[in-house]
């Protein structure tokens, strides 16, 4: 019995040695390489749309392969923009994307698209705190604080409820 358990221990100990040592479909050079090129992408993509965009930060960016000839990128991004009031806006980005490898151009360089990009959840935080009034008319910041609880807006029926406006999505 105790011949059966050193002979496990070797056969397993000799596949996690192949394992380790056997050459990646995608080196880590090429996982950097991509890692890069996406930060400044995501950088130039983020100033062509928004020029007023400052303190940009790629949060993180990591790479997953997904078979020899492609690779799942994923990544965290924020800025500030000022907003109509000049107010400063921090946005933040989670996305993801997939790239394939193009066909050997003779280059002898390793070449790669993005095909597809899907921004997961966008979060918009605001410096100072925003007030919201309820009803159709515009009001001061004033007489939404000092509006009694239960209250109900300017033209409402008793028994509704307002919902705020839909707003935009950065």
């Amino acid at each position: 019995m105790k011949y059966i358990s050193v002979l496990v221990f070797a056969i397993l100990l000799s596949v996690t040695w192949i394992v380790l040592h056997s050459e990646q479909a995608i080196s880590f050079e090429t996982h950097a390489g991509i890692q890069e090129k996406l930060a400044q992408l995501i950088q130039q993509t983020i100033l062509n749309k928004k020029p007023n965009a400052t303190d940009i930060r790629i949060r993180s960016i990591w790479t997953e392969p997904q078979g020899k000839d492609e690779v799942e990128a994923h990544f965290v991004y924020s800025f500030q923009e000022p907003d109509e009031n000049g107010k400063m806006i921090s946005t933040q980005i989670q996305g993801q994307g997939i790239l394939k490898r193009q066909a050997d151009d003779g280059s002898g360089l390793d070449r790669w698209t993005l095909n597809h990009v899907q921004a997961t959840s966008d979060a918009v935080v605001f410096e100072e705190g925003l007030v919201v009034t309820p009803g159709d008319e515009p009001s001061s910041p004033d007489s939404a604080l000092t509006q009694p609880p239960g209250a109900q807006p300017a033209g409402a029926q008793p028994g509704e409820t307002a919902t705020p406006a839909p707003t935009e999505s950065h």
